[in-house]
């Protein structure tokens, strides 16, 4: 039996490990916004009301999604967001080797990651990646994308 005055010590140790694991949690989303945004090209606009989507990616990629070829590891898809016309947001899938073991099978996307940021291109902190995982995991016979009709068709 555990002396009464070990218990406070205990708490405070089992809610500091609590605090690690969900910052591990966070920290496992590797999506980076890309330095070379300025060579990616516009490849769909998703008109919404007083919203609009636009899909970006590198030209290389869409060379490989019209190809027929799987978009390999390193590939960076941006999604700006715009409301009102502001832009919002902008939003990043990125597919790195073996990133799907960061997450159960349950909430894997393949091995793409996904982030928010801001117009000024710095991470959102409340950006809750589950919420893409959730909805691009219907998507897994297109490689968990919902514009590689898009990038297939697109014509520079």
């Amino acid at each position: 039996m555990l002396p009464m005055r070990h218990i406070p010590i205990i708490a405070a140790g089992l809610a500091l490990i609590s605090l690690f694991a969900a910052t591990a949690n966070a920290q496992s989303n590797r999506a980076t916004f890309p330095q070379n945004f300025d060579e990616y090209v516009l490849y769909a606009t998703y008109d919404r009301g007083s919203s609009k989507e636009e899909a970006f990616a590198t030209r290389e990629t869409l060379a490989i999604a019209n190809s027929g070829q799987p978009l390999p590891p390193g590939t960076r898809l941006v999604l700006g967001i715009w409301s009102n016309n502001t832009l919002t947001d902008y939003f990043v899938m990125e597919k790195g080797v073996g990133w799907g073991a960061d997450f159960t099978p349950e909430q894997r996307t393949g091995d793409w990651h996904f982030q928010q940021f801001g117009p000024n291109m710095q991470v959102r902190r409340t950006a809750i990646a589950e919420r893409c995982q959730s909805c691009h995991g219907s998507q897994a016979s297109n490689d968990f994308m919902f514009t590689i009709d898009r990038m297939r068709s697109y014509i520079p």
